[in-house]
């Protein structure tokens, strides 16, 4: 009668010593697991700080050279736009809907603002300053001596559509309470080739 009393007791001796080996193998994956994971958080801390360090390294050596720090949005619309105007709307005299302009537009960046001077052939008739706001580009006219409307007040909204292609509307209000309305259409103008 002892020797199957203790039977039973062995047996529960046995899985008693295997849970805990398996218990303690648990714990020691757990334990490992997890100083895995700090050096992951470790290693990540790092490169989110060489990051950093990098891109004021570079905005450094962006200053020191004399270069605004701007949105890569306005470096891609720098330089020349074919620029379609037709009006939609008017209530001017001397205007009509479905007049239609062209003009060339050359955009540049000064500051983090952007500057547009509009020509026709090789003469300057306006030139716009503004910011994008999101992803729309709000430009405002600046008034220069001689300009055939002296006291209008001239905008254009822009979004770019394409990446060689712009849309958007200008308005001219006059101050004899009339207002001119026309809807934009701006395609990069082809570079010329330069001669070897």
């Amino acid at each position: 009668m002892k020797k199957t009393a203790l039977l039973p007791l062995g047996i529960l001796l046995l899985a008693g010593c295997q849970n805990q080996e398996r218990e303690q193998r648990l714990q020691k994956k757990e334990a490992e697991l997890a100083h895995r994971e700090q050096e992951l958080l470790l290693r990540e801390k790092a490169l989110t700080l060489r990051e950093q360090a990098d891109q004021k390294a570079q905005q450094a050596v962006d200053s020191v050279r004399g270069l605004p720090l701007v949105d890569t949005a306005l470096v891609r619309l720098a330089g020349t736009w074919a620029t379609r105007m037709n009006c939609i709307e008017t209530d001017c005299a001397g205007s009509a809907i479905g007049d239609s302009k062209n003009e060339q537009w050359e955009f540049s960046t000064e500051q983090g603002q952007v500057l547009v001077r509009a020509s026709v052939g090789s003469k300057v008739v306006r030139v716009y300053s503004g910011r994008l706001q999101g992803s729309e580009l709000l430009l405002t006219a600046q008034h220069q001596a001689g300009e055939t409307l002296p006291d209008a007040i001239i905008t254009a909204q822009l979004q770019l559509t394409a990446d060689q292609r712009l849309e958007g509307r200008r308005e001219i209000n006059r101050p004899d309470n009339c207002r001119i309305v026309y809807a934009l259409t701006l395609t990069r103008a082809p570079q010329p080739l330069l001669s070897r």
